[in-house]
């Protein structure tokens, strides 16, 4: 079988590439630029460094290495949604769209111009008979960032490491005497220099990101003033001492609740005022069939949140409700809810909207 394998110049994908070639599959190694200045060097975004490890490790297995410019295709798929959600009060995921328009949209469409039978990436997951199931290792499991591939897709996608633990694909790569054994990962965002997103952000987007506002409590009295929407997001406490508040210091911890966009608004409170009962999910999509009715899953709102019982309904236009047995903490409108059952992945979709 004739494979693309994304090679990010990490180990994971360097792993995954020599089970394919060990598989006796025909492999095209490819590295995708997806930053025209490359600032950050490291990740997944194809900095000069990364290229060369990935061409490194091609050369190691024999099989031949391309690089792609999708710097074009990332900023305007990737880059301007994050800074616009988070200018307007939202808490984005990248790697969500990241997968979802580049690695596999793009990528996908490419393998099959180049008459490829699949695409390989270093995710951990796992597929079997177009059902997306979380990996083995559950500590790395990536499925909650890959929720949006429908089931035509995944049939034409492998994930060789998803069946291994991290420790065994540092262990293959050692033993196959690969130049990626070692390397360390990162857990930032890709694009962002510094590991700083608020000054990104603020670079990008300018007064739209660091425009002044209220800060309100929750029965909405003004208790103080912030610098910009876009340094915050639902359940955080760190930051918020730096906000000019009226009336004298606070006897009680602040947590955020609430970012009013329209509003210019943020909204604080208890971490209490921080959970919620339930909500809507836009821009869904399914693994397979859309559900005629509702139904049982457990449902992830952040990638190190511990799925939850819930109720899922389908809504017309893309959409779902989410209602949960027992409220979550810090329900971040533009961050994923992804479901899942008995380790499967259904589907998932943005939060729009949450509520009490």
């Amino acid at each position: 079988m004739k494979v693309v394998a994304a090679m990010s110049g990490g180990v994971d994908s360097s792993v995954a590439a020599a089970l394919l070639v060990e598989q006796g599959h025909s492999v095209i190694g490819l590295t995708m630029r997806l930053l025209p200045k490359l600032e950050t060097g490291f990740g997944c975004c194809g900095s000069p460094r990364d290229i060369d490890d990935a061409k490194a490790v091609c050369m190691q297995l024999g099989v031949p290495h391309y690089v792609l410019d999708l710097a074009k295709l990332f900023d305007r798929a990737v880059i301007s949604p994050f800074v616009d959600d988070y200018a307007r009060g939202r808490t984005p995921n990248p790697c969500v769209e990241c997968n979802r328009s580049v690695k596999f949209g793009y990528l996908s469409r490419l393998a099959e111009a180049w008459g490829a039978d699949a695409v390989a990436t270093g995710h951990y997951a796992r597929v079997q008979d177009g059902r997306l199931l979380q990996a083995v290792d559950s500590a790395k499991d990536q499925t909650y960032f890959l929720y949006s591939m429908p089931s035509t897709e995944l049939r034409r996608v492998l994930f060789p490491v998803g069946e291994l633990t991290k420790a065994q694909v540092r262990a293959k790569a050692r033993g196959l005497g690969l130049s990626t054994a070692e390397k360390p990962e990162s857990q930032e965002i890709c694009f962002v220099p510094g590991r700083d997103y608020r000054a990104f952000v603020a670079g990008r987007a300018g007064e739209a990101a660091t425009r002044p506002g209220d800060v309100k409590d929750t029965a909405g009295r003004v208790v103080g003033r912030h610098g910009g929407l876009s340094s915050y997001t639902v359940g955080q406490r760190k930051g918020l001492g730096a906000i000019t508040r009226s009336g004298g210091p606070r006897a009680e911890p602040l947590y955020v609740v609430g970012l009013e966009g329209d509003q210019n608004t943020l909204v604080v409170g208890r971490e209490e005022e921080s959970f919620r009962r339930s909500l809507v999910a836009a821009r869904v999509s399914w693994t397979a069939e859309r559900p005629a009715e509702g139904f049982s899953a457990a449902v992830r709102v952040r990638h190190r949140h511990r799925p939850a019982a819930a109720r899922v309904t389908p809504l017309p236009g893309e959409r779902a409700r989410v209602e949960f047995a027992q409220p979550q903490r810090a329900v971040a409108p533009g961050q994923a809810a992804v479901f899942y059952r008995d380790g499967e992945v259904l589907g998932g979709g943005t939060i729009e909207e949450a509520l009490a």
